[in-house]
């Protein structure tokens, strides 16, 4: 009897996740009410910055493409296919492992982004420091809606690199998603 009170309490549990009529709720939806689960593509809206120590690093160029694998409840997470920045003066940075982004939904359409995995190497002066994301690794937020922008403000933790290298390097920029056109942040 003890077993049979704990499935239905767990059937109860699942049904309150996933809502009525069996429909998920999710983090990010397009269109309106619609789980997604495509292709995200952004590009830049101004130039990114990176300040490392005695480097800033300023990109003009940055293209991030991924797609959603996960979402539901109130988060989304997918791996990134693309990540790539350029023009970056003198300097360069070059990406060595894109990683993994989750959204996690902070209510009225906005919501948090978390890195995962993302490792760069930033290279000026003729010195080498490799930074990047861990696990959930806060990298800014997401404003949701018919022109979605992801606004990053990161602190990324110091890899590898000598005592020149800040630990840790902060990353300023903003992405416009192109795909898809609207992003609703539930």
């Amino acid at each position: 009897m003890k077993n049979l009170k704990m499935l239905g309490l767990s059937a109860l549990a699942v049904m309150a996740l996933i809502g009525p009529a069996g429909q998920a709720s999710a983090s990010v939806t397009s269109p309106a009410g619609t789980v997604y689960t495509g292709t995200l593509e952004a590009s830049i809206t101004h130039s990114f910055l990176l300040k490392a120590g005695f480097a800033e690093i300023t990109c003009s160029l940055s293209v991030l493409k991924g797609k959603i694998e996960n979402n539901i409840g109130t988060f989304a997470i997918g791996k990134i296919s693309t990540l790539s920045f350029s023009l970056c003066g003198s300097s360069t940075v070059d990406v060595l492992s894109n990683g993994s982004l989750e959204i996690f939904s902070t209510g009225a359409g906005k919501g948090d982004l978390r890195g995962y995995s993302t490792q760069i190497t930033v290279a000026t002066m003729g010195i080498s420091c490799v930074y990047g994301t861990t696990t959930q690794t806060p990298i800014g937020t997401i404003t949701g809606g018919t022109q979605p922008v992801m606004s990053i403000a990161a602190s990324l933790p110091k890899i590898s690199g000598g005592f020149l290298c800040a630990n840790p390097a902060s990353w300023t920029g903003a992405y416009k998603l192109t795909t898809p056109h609207e992003l609703l942040v539930d």
